[in-house]
């Protein structure tokens, strides 16, 4: 059996929030690529004496700001996020501390107990965001299902999210009831439609939902 501790899913808006990142090493940089990946607008902060070149080249493309110095308490003034991603335990755990303390949540790269908040394994098509968590006992898993969800759901699939934005404002005029626009989304997500879309016919895909938009009206 794995862990008692059941985790609640939540997506949060990063849009001017300051996230700090303790440390500079690849586990550092992986925490940063996701972040500005999810909010490319977030302010996000290193602190690590030294980063690697991926962090330096951010830094000095200027997407993040790096503090060239070893992490002391005081540091995280202003933090929403804090990523404890150190090869030192202990300075980690000072880390963590002083994020409790001024109210930040806090991510612990090798202590999950002490942790406010794990990052699940995710896929993201533009609006489409599939995560998969196995709450920390198998990493590895939660990758090879997100592999998967990559192959099930190619970059089609973000394309396809501007067609039906455009479909959907277009609907609520056609289909002026609630059932005509429930009975249009089932044929939204009918298999040969999506599987149009993963063969990125997207064009065939909307003229079979118009098509199916027409029907539906007509029985009305």
């Amino acid at each position: 059996m794995g862990g008692s501790t059941l985790l609640y899913p939540l997506n949060i808006d990063l849009t001017g929030r300051r996230i700090v990142v303790v440390g500079g090493g690849m586990v550092a940089e992986r925490k940063v690529h996701g972040i500005l990946a999810a909010d490319a607008t977030a302010d996000i902060l290193v602190i690590a004496p030294e980063a690697t070149a991926g962090l330096h080249a951010l830094a000095e493309a200027g997407r993040i700001t790096w503090r060239r110095e070893c992490y002391a308490y005081g540091m995280l003034r202003g933090a929403f996020l804090v990523y404890a991603a150190t090869d030192a335990r202990e300075v980690n755990a000072v880390a963590a501390a002083e994020a409790e303390g001024i109210g930040a949540l806090v991510n612990v790269i090798d202590d999950a107990a002490r942790s406010d908040f794990q990052v699940p394994a995710s896929m993201r098509r533009g609006d489409l965001l599939l995560t998969v968590s196995t709450g920390g006992d198998s990493p590895a898993l939660a990758r090879a299902i997100r592999m998967e969800l990559e192959q099930f759901y190619p970059p089609s699939f973000e394309m396809w999210l501007d067609y039906v934005a455009v479909l959907r404002a277009e609907m609520r005029e056609a289909l002026p009831t609630s059932r005509e626009r429930t009975a249009f989304w089932r044929s939204a997500v009918r298999d040969d439609i999506l599987s149009m879309v993963r063969d990125g016919e997207l064009e065939k895909a909307e003229a079979e939902l118009r098509h199916a938009a027409l029907n539906i009206r007509a029985q009305s």
